[in-house]
Formats: C-alpha cells, structure tokens, sequence
C-alpha cells in the first residue's frame, strides 16, 4: 500500500512550511517568465539512502498547491522505509537561451561546474535539477576538445527509472535550454536544514562556518569510510567513481601508505577500534606487499616500496610516505615493532640522492639503476618530510644531515615556487631543530604567492587546505621565537581569511546526505570526500588529504586552547 510522505517523514510539515515561507521570494526572482500570472515550480527528491532518489515536480499558480501536487505523486509511489531523506526545492531565476548559447557556456565551464537546472521546454514539464543533471552525466565533454554533448541515453534511462517519464526525450524536443536555480529545504529525522541557493555552493546545507562539530564530524565520518574500504587482506578498495558507482580497477602503493598516514592522524581524534584495525590490516599488507629489502653497496640493507601495479617502480615519494606512516603509527600507538623497517626505508631514501643534494625519483626495482630521475615535486617533499619525523625518533644525525643538504638544494633551486604542502610541513619538521632564517623565508615563500590563488580557486582541491595550515603553524612558531621581523610585509591576516573560505569551501566536495541522495548508491558513499571535476571520484587519498587538511584545522586552528588558536587570535587583535 502506499504510504503518505507526511506521515511517514517526521518533520515534513516543517519542511513545508520553511519553503511556503520563501514564496514571496521565489515569486519576485520569476517575476515576469511566466507572463502575467505567477507560476510555482516544486520539486520533491525522496530517498531511503540506498538508492538514488526518486524526483517529483509539479507546476501550479501557487506554491501551496505545487507542494501539495508534488506530496500526492510521491505518496502514489512511497514504500515504507526506515529511513527518508527528503529535498523540497522551487525553481528561480529561470533564464532562457538557445542551444547554440547553452553549449557555448557548458563547453567553456569546467567539467561538472555549471551548477544550474536544466529545462528543455517552458512548461517546465522536461524538468531536471542541477543534482539530477550532474549525478546523471546529461552533459558529456568531448574527448577531442570540441562542444559539449548532451547524452539522450543518460537522459532517458535516468528519466524513466527515477521521475517515472513513460516516453523518451528525442533529440527533435529540444529546442532551447533553460537554465534556472532552486529555493529549497532538506529533511532527515525531523531536522529541516536551508540548502545554499546558486553559486558554487548551490545544493548543501547553509553553514556560516566550518565549525568544530562539523568538522569532527567530517572527520569521524571519512575516516571510518577509509576504515571500511580496506579489505580482509589489509588491501584498499582504490575508489569509486560515485554518480554510477564504478569502481576503479587500479593500485598504488604510495597512495595506499599515504592513506595510513591520514588515517592515523584521524584516530588520534576520534579513538575508533574500528579505525585502528582497519590501520593494522593496511600497515600489515604495506610491509608484507609493498616493501622488499636490498643491499646497498653504500648503505647496507635498504628498504624500497615497489609498486607492481606500475611496472615495478621504485618511487621516492612511496619510500617517503611508507616510511610517514610508521613514523606517526610508532609514536601514536607507541608501538616499535616497526623500526627496523623505517630504518631500512630511511636508507633507502638515503640511497636516492645525488651528490648536489638532489633527489632521484624512480628506479628500477630489479637493479636500482635509474628510471626517471625527476617526476614529479611532491616526491622530494615527502621524502625529506619523512626523514625528519624518524629523525625525530631516533635522532640518528644522518638523517638530518641528509634533510639539510637536500633543503640546500630546494633553496639554491627556489623549490618554493612550486607551493608543495609537503615541502611546507618538512620545513615545519627541520626549523624544530634547526631554527634559521633561511628555512622559515622559504616556508614563507611557500605559500605567499599562492595565496590569491588558493582564496579564489573554484575547485575543492584538498591539499590547499593542508599548505595553509602548515603556514599557520609556521607562523606561530616564528612568533613565539622573536622572529615577528620575518613577517614584515607577509599577509599573515589574510593567510586566516583564507584558512576559514577553504575550510568552508571544501565541504562542497563532502558527501552530505542530502548531496549523496541523488547518486546511485548514496548509503555507499556519504560521509566520504570526492572530486567534481572529476566525475565526482571518491579515492583513497582525495579522501587522504581533505582528511588530513581537516584534522589540522580541528586540532591547530579551531582549538582556542592550542598555541596556534591563541596566535590566530592575537594577530587578529593587533
């Protein structure tokens, strides 16, 4: 039998009422598109949060009765559910144009960032939200860098399934596009919650800040969704490409250890049993199937990770993060089974650099004879990042001294002009015991010059997060040790602005509940990260470094009580 939305979602009478009281709103932003009367568009998105949502939309010349018409399709089609999920959004802000025009925009914005509703009629009959149009891939990019495309069988199998269309859309129906936005309301558990209007933020919840029960929240919830991608065997399910949840048949090994890492700092918050399990199994598959032993005319026995999904490589920055990841789970868990290893990883590392202080980035793993000896620049940054935390541990002196030659490089070769976070938190690791000027000016340089950039970047690239708050640490440490003199002329105020947009700014790329219901499988996916412009990808370390990026800012910038939080404030009141 069918079951009434009303009765069955507790609190869909507030939801109601929250979008009746917008009408006056919605009314004035379509004043004129529908002639001299007023014309209401409502959409009702219902799901039980394991299967993508089911659309329902109406037009009526007030916004009550659109909401009731929409009420009475869902309760035609509503099965009991334990759970509910709930969206009731109006149209505004229609704006028409001819197909040339629309491909014209869609071709020139980024793959999965035109962040508007779809209607290819004036009725609004052939209606689709900007979460349906995306979650669907209606709009598909040229292979060969030409005009976007509209995909008619992504169109109808989604129309069919999921808003009940009984006959298919063809190509000849299309005559014009109409881009518009929606006013709207989301509903779960009797907590009605305003979702953000146009923009980039358009669709999830409105939050005035990133604020600290957020964020632990984004943080519990990520990291036991990396708990629970790590297979029996201690192997990671790589990823998903989540609006069809296909998943990503590849491997590699520098990822799988950087993920560890982010991992451990993630328990060091919220102390799941579950998480550290899932931490072992991984530690566990990284020694036993990533990690072989060499001998070293120089060095000895050396460790390497080698990645058989990629032709065998030896890369520095695997070496690098392998050797990151036993660092931190040696001093959270207090645990020192694993030295030996880091150790042998350590004069690994030791083993890849050149006589100028250089690194080599990948060997070949049969005889240790280069391969490439540069790829990419996150490589060095972790590597050296890396021998500062065991250094940290054993205070072995070569470690530093490999460390200090390699940043006499990074300097001579301004390896701050590439902005890597790695090479931010490595400096972090070094001015610890080696507090001179030249390594605090590069870390300053680090971020200076990108800063703009990061403040106005569209994407929810996570790792911009990650290079802020190591310039915020930096910052302090420089402050607490007199050295306020190398901050003349620096935006530090604008490093904290910047700090807060970001944090706010990469919950767009944080599977809510009310972004995950329009994809496949949400139960599947919510609470994790992705990437939009990438057909909305969630893999192990997007996931990382969001992760990472927040716990930073939870423990260092949201903390009143850290030295960080009372730097920010400080500065603030100068």
């Amino acid at each position: 039998m069918p079951w009434k939305i009303e009765e069955q979602l507790k609190g869909f009478s507030l939801l109601k009422q929250s979008l009746l009281s917008k009408e006056k709103d919605i009314a004035e932003k379509n004043r004129g598109f529908f002639g001299r009367k007023q014309k209401f568009i409502v959409f009702l998105s219902v799901s039980d949060g394991s299967t993508r949502a089911s659309v329902y939309s109406a037009s009526a010349n007030t916004l009550e009765a659109g909401i009731k018409m929409v009420q009475q399709l869902c309760s035609k089609n509503l099965k009991s559910s334990e759970r509910l999920i709930v969206r009731l959004e109006a149209v505004i802000s229609p704006e028409p144009m001819t197909l040339e025009e629309f491909f014209t925009l869609s071709t020139k914005t980024k793959k999965n960032y035109l962040r508007k509703g779809i209607s290819f009629d004036e009725q609004f009959n052939l209606a689709f939200m900007e979460q349906e149009v995306l979650s669907n891939a209606f709009i598909l990019k040229s292979t060969k860098k030409t005009q976007d495309v509209l995909s008619l069988k992504n169109i109808n199998t989604y129309a069919k399934a999921h808003r009940g269309f009984q006959y298919p859309i063809l190509e000849s129906h299309i005559k014009q596009v109409i881009l518009f936005n929606t006013i709207g309301f989301f509903c779960e558990n009797g907590s009605v919650e305003e979702l953000e209007c146009g923009g980039l933020n358009h669709g999830r919840r409105k939050l005035p800040e990133a604020d600290a029960d957020t964020v632990f929240r984004v943080i519990e919830s990520s990291s036991r969704f990396l708990a629970g991608e790590v297979k029996e065997n201690g192997a990671f399910t790589y990823g998903y490409f989540t609006h069809f949840y296909k998943e990503i048949k590849w491997y590699n090994m520098l990822r799988h250890a950087s993920t560890i890492y982010s991992m451990i700092e993630a328990y060091t918050l919220t102390k799941s049993a579950d998480l550290k399990n899932s931490i072992d199994r991984a530690v566990e598959f990284l020694i036993d199937q990533g990690i072989v032993l060499k001998s070293h005319r120089t060095y000895g026995t050396a460790a390497y990770v080698v990645d058989e999904k990629n032709d065998n490589e030896i890369k520095l920055g695997a070496n690098g993060v392998a050797l990151l990841a036993l660092c931190k789970y040696t001093s959270v868990f207090e645990d020192t089974s694993y030295m030996h290893v880091m150790k042998a990883l350590g004069r690994g590392i030791q083993s890849m650099q050149e006589t100028d202080g250089r690194f080599v980035h990948i060997l070949y793993a049969q005889d240790l004879q280069v391969k490439e000896a540069f790829r990419i620049i996150y490589y060095d940054g972790e590597a050296a990042f890396a021998l500062m935390r065991l250094y940290e541990l054993d205070r072995e002196e070569s470690w530093l001294r490999t460390v200090v030659r390699t940043f006499e490089y990074f300097i001579e070769h301004e390896y701050w002009k590439h902005h890597d976070h790695w090479l931010s938190y490595c400096t972090n690791e070094l001015t610890k015991y080696l507090p001179e000027d030249k390594y605090f000016q590069f870390g300053l340089k680090n971020v200076e010059r990108k800063l703009e950039f990061i403040y106005h970047r569209e994407t929810t690239y996570p790792t911009f997060l990650e290079l802020l708050m190591a310039a915020h640490h930096m910052i302090g440490v420089m402050k607490q040790q007199g050295k306020d003199y190398l901050l003349e002329g620096f935006p530090t105020e604008r490093v904290y602005e910047t700090i807060e947009k970001r944090a706010l700014y990469q919950l767009n790329g944080y599977f809510f509940p009310e972004t995950a219901m329009h994809m496949k499988y949400p139960s599947k996916i919510e609470g994790a990260f992705f990437i939009r412009h990438h057909s909305f990808r969630t893999r192990i370390d997007d996931i990382e470094h969001y992760l990472s990026g927040y716990c930073h800012y939870y423990m260092e910038y949201l903390g009143e009580e850290s030295p960080a939080g009372k730097q920010k404030e400080m500065t603030l009141n100068d």
